[in-house]
């Protein structure tokens, strides 16, 4: 599935605000195999049906996901996404589906290290409904 979705509006870009422990972060999701994944590409259909998923719209503009936890005592954090360049939106999405037919349960712009703004939560919606993921009945909840 290609990633060519736009959104129209000018969005502003949300840096790392959390600095000091990005190489540990990224050693420590390298050392577990965590790389961000596609709507779609191989693994997508594992990482959204285990549970809530951290997601971020790169400056590119491509929409990636990561897992929010390996495991009960592990979470993953957005910065991974990106390694740790900013993002246009972030948050974390309930998500279900199989085989490219999927439905966005619920939706935030929750990332403590990017902080995104309540506005940037419409860069991530529309980033999933142009990749075919049904955003019609999601609950969204904006965090400021």
């Amino acid at each position: 599935m290609t990633q060519s979705f736009s959104n129209n509006v000018p969005s502003p870009r949300f840096s790392n605000q959390s600095p000091a422990t990005l190489n540990d972060e990224l050693r420590s999701a390298d050392e577990l195999g965590i790389r961000p994944i596609k709507v779609g590409e191989a693994g997508f259909d594992d990482i959204i049906n285990e549970g809530t998923v951290k997601w971020a719209v790169t400056t590119n503009p491509e929409l990636l996901v990561i897992p929010k936890f390996l495991d009960v005592n592990n979470e993953i954090y957005h910065t991974v996404i990106t390694r740790g360049q900013p993002v246009l939106a972030a948050g974390e999405a309930e998500i279900v589906g199989s085989n490219g037919l999927y439905i966005l349960l619920t939706i935030s712009n929750h990332s403590g290290h990017f902080r995104p703004n309540s506005e940037s939560l419409e860069v991530g919606i529309t980033a999933f409904r142009q990749q075919g993921v049904d955003i019609s009945n999601a609950d969204i909840e904006y965090l400021e």
